[in-house]
């Protein structure tokens, strides 16, 4: 059984994870530095039993074959990294300009990207209880 490679993890992302493909990277750097995001983001998310997921660029794949469940955990880790720049680049950029286009605008605005951080951190951790429970089979 091989391993999982990094287009099937960004293939199962982009078809469960409804992100705006224009505000994601086009070359495969910038593709590897979300996944890397991702595996930091699940590692320390899973229980100490499950296995360290570990990113081999030149191979592109990870050191384990994820089942469907483990892999959409992933997916939505890699979305809320997404999710958590896209918020970090918005206050970046805009913030200076607030009283230009208005503090109400500005507010609702971040408010909107911290409540889909929210949804997603949500999804992260009913995946979690799920595959803690035993719910989910492998």
């Amino acid at each position: 059984m091989a391993n999982t490679s990094y287009d099937e993890i960004y293939i199962c992302f982009r078809r469960n994870c409804g992100v705006d493909s224009s505000t994601l990277p086009k070359t495969d750097e910038g593709k590897y530095e979300l996944i890397h995001n991702a595996v930091m983001h699940y590692n320390t998310k899973v229980d100490s039993s499950e296995t360290q997921l570990i990113c081999n660029d030149e191979l592109e794949e990870i050191n384990v074959k994820l089942d469907n469940n483990r892999l959409l955990l992933l997916a939505y880790c890699l979305k809320y990294s997404v999710l958590e720049n896209e918020l970090e680049a918005f206050e970046q950029v805009w913030q200076p300009f607030t009283k230009e286009m208005g503090q109400k605008f500005y507010k609702d605005q971040i408010k909107g990207r911290e409540n889909s951080l929210d949804r997603v951190n949500f999804k992260i951790l009913e995946l979690l209880t799920k595959l803690d429970s035993g719910s989910i089979m492998d």
